[in-house]
Formats: C-alpha cells, sequence, structure tokens
C-alpha cells in the first residue's frame, strides 16, 4: 500500500464514520497539514476519491463531500427495493443463509456506540450478503453500482442510532425472517426498515441549512 493509498483509506473511513458534514470542502492543503504528508500525496487521495464517487470537485473549487437531494436519496433507495426485494424473494426460497450469518456476525466488532464506521459497514455488508444469496452476478454489479451512495447515506444516517446495537438487533430481525423462508413477512420487514432510513434522511435533508 503507497502513502497515497494510506491517506485515501484515511479519509474513506472519516467520510463513512460521519465525520465530514455533506458538502463539507475537503482541501488538498488541510489533508496533507492534518495527515503529515506532501501535499502532492493528499492531491491523489482527494483524486482517488472523486474518482470513486465519494467526493466531488467542480472546476476551479476544492473538492467536497457528496451532497444528496430529497430525489437524490428517493431515486436511490427506489433502486434498492428493485434489487433487495428481489433478492429477498430469491432467498426465501431456500438459497444458502449462512453467508448471510457471517455478515451479521462484524457487527460483533462495534467497539461501542460511537463505533459507526464499524457498524456502518457491518449494516453493508449484511445487505450486499442478501444480494449476493440471490445467485444473480447482475444484480449483485447492479447493487455495487449505487454502493458508494448507500455508504455516504449511511453516515448521514447516523443520528437515527443513538446506539448501534439498535442497528444490529433491526438486522437480526430481517435474518430471521429470511431463514424462516416467509417470503410476505420478510419483504414487509424489509420495506419497513428502507422506508424508516429514507424517511429519516429526507427529513434530515430538508432541515439542513442551506448547502
Amino acid at each position: 500500500m503507497t502513502v497515497a493509498d494510506a491517506v485515501r483509506t484515511r479519509l474513506e473511513r472519516s467520510l463513512l464514520a460521519g465525520d465530514y458534514s455533506a458538502g463539507a470542502h475537503i482541501k488538498d492543503s488541510h489533508v496533507a497539514q492534518k495527515l503529515g504528508v506532501a501535499r502532492p500525496t493528499a492531491r491523489v487521495a482527494v483524486q482517488a476519491l472523486i474518482a470513486d464517487g465519494f467526493l466531488e470537485r467542480e472546476t476551479g473549487r476544492s473538492a467536497r463531500v457528496r451532497l444528496f437531494s430529497v430525489q437524490d436519496v428517493a431515486d436511490i433507495f427506489r433502486v434498492r427495493r428493485l434489487i433487495e426485494f428481489d433478492a429477498v424473494r430469491s432467498v426465501c426460497q431456500g438459497a444458502d443463509t449462512e453467508p448471510i450469518r457471517e455478515s451479521l456476525a462484524k457487527f460483533s466488532e462495534v467497539k461501542g456506540d460511537q463505533d459507526w464506521e464499524t457498524a456502518a459497514q457491518a449494516d453493508m455488508g449484511f445487505h450486499a450478503a442478501v444480494v449476493a444469496a440471490a445467485d444473480s452476478p447482475r444484480l449483485s454489479r447492479l447493487f455495487q453500482t449505487i454502493s458508494t451512495e448507500i455508504r455516504l447515506l449511511m453516515a448521514l444516517l447516523r443520528p437515527r442510532y443513538p446506539h448501534v446495537s439498535t442497528l444490529h438487533d433491526e438486522h437480526t430481525v430481517l435474518l430471521d425472517a429470511l431463514v424462516a423462508g416467509d417470503q410476505d413477512h420478510a419483504l414487509q420487514l424489509w420495506a419497513a426498515h428502507l422506508n424508516d432510513a429514507e424517511a429519516f434522511l429526507s427529513t434530515r435533508i430538508r432541515e439542513e441549512p442551506s448547502r
């Protein structure tokens, strides 16, 4: 791993932990000073995050954390429902749930209620495992195309879960429904889970001051 790779990883972790607000500017000089690296190295790391969709940069301006509108959130969750509901149906028809159980176990690595980064990774891993269990390479690729946006929205979702154990408990209920194979019940729970997240994010974005 190069120094630039390490800086990129450090910044990505900070973004997913919610350490930067949506629209916050990420200057190369600030990154270099904060992490004790050369400015060209910081610039390479920032460019990598722009390429991966975590940051955006307008011509002549410093990079900033991706901004989402209420319409963006609605569209992302619309696509999530198309993908995940289909995956849930497939899993309930007899797919192997062991990888999903293993992904849920990642919540055990959460160090405390302030460790949102690990909790968010466990959340994302759980949903990715459900999609993978559907055994559709195209469905998994489609989920991958919106994964960066989902991960950034997870950072905004942090105030919804003051205790990350609540997030774990929600996913335990989802897993139990999958294992039981009750498709209708599982879809109802999945819809409630995604609807709650979308409603919270939409409200938070509307209430934010001018960005």
